[in-house]
């Protein structure tokens, strides 16, 4: 009997599932050394990054802080969907595909509790590899430019988990939409192509638009559709870059920085989360070809 089936209990809905199932996939995650490779080069790439900023540009303080902040959010923007929709696209259908899934669901436990747990057991192992990547440029740029800029820091990375997390949730979903991995791990990247890559050319020719008070509500529009260009306002608006702007995405960062702007963002963000997770376990309730 595998660790697995030991931790299993017959109620209805169990925490006890829930947390099997996600050590489970922690266990998982590092014995495909994936998460390490990740945690490595993303570390790497994050210092490097935090090292010949603060060197390159000679300053301290919190200009210097700002600039190497936005160069790392590039990094975040690009790598964080693409790593988190490769993880969570072939946690339910590469399953399927090799029949550990039927085996699991022949326990006794629930559907929900096996999505719910395989979010989760993915979740902490992302944040980890996350957390533990920001660690070097974060104790680099501390000593370059203080402990002012600690709190702004961490508001960053904990945004940068976020984003993560709402690219997990999508890669759950797809996974649980598709027969096979290779289909699941097909249809995230195009997902990565067309929200990171291809979705700011259609912001940009909006936002080209002359009419202000038409071209700002469409860009509220847009950045509500797509959680990567809301977490990139939300970086900028904490580091106070709205001036890197133009006049019509100034217009915008001039709206959202009232309170309530920040709040509807942050709300978005979360069903961000939530929905794409929800909808996995609706989808995977109903379906019986496991």
């Amino acid at each position: 009997m595998s660790q697995l089936e030991k931790g299993i209990q017959t109620t209805r809905f169990s925490l006890g599932n829930v947390l099997a199932v996600a050590k489970k996939e922690m266990l998982e995650s590092i014995r495909s050394r994936w998460l390490t490779i990740f945690a490595a080069v993303f570390g790497s790439l994050a210092l490097l990054i935090s090292f010949f900023g603060m060197s390159g540009l000679g300053l301290g303080g919190y200009q210097g802080f700002n600039r190497v902040t936005a160069s790392l959010l590039n990094l975040v923007l690009y790598l964080l969907p693409l790593i988190s929709l490769v993880m969570g696209a072939s946690t339910v259908a590469g399953e399927k595909e090799s029949g550990s899934l039927h085996v699991l669901l022949t326990q006794p436990i629930h559907k929900s509790e096996v999505i719910t747990g395989k979010f989760l057991g993915l979740s902490l192992s992302l944040m980890t590899a996350i957390f533990a990547g920001f660690g070097g440029a974060g104790l680099l740029m501390t000593w370059k430019t203080g402990l002012l800029n600690v709190g702004d820091y961490l508001v960053f990375v904990l945004l940068s988990v976020v984003l993560a997390l709402v690219f997990l949730g999508l890669a759950v979903l797809i996974s649980v939409l598709s027969p096979r991995r290779s289909q699941a791990l097909g249809l995230a990247i195009l997902v990565w192509f067309m929200m990171i890559l291809v979705y700011d050319f259609l912001a940009i020719g909006v936002a080209s638009l002359q009419e202000v008070t038409v071209v700002v509500p469409l860009l509220l529009t847009l950045l509500l559709l797509n959680p990567a260009d809301m977490v990139r306002v939300l970086v900028i608006l904490q580091l106070g870059g709205e001036a890197t702007f133009g006049p019509t995405l100034a217009a915008l960062t001039r709206t959202l920085s009232k309170g309530t702007g920040e709040i509807l963002l942050i709300i978005a963000l979360m069903l961000w989360i939530f929905v794409p997770v929800l909808l996995s376990i609706v989808v995977f309730n109903r379906k019986q070809d496991y």
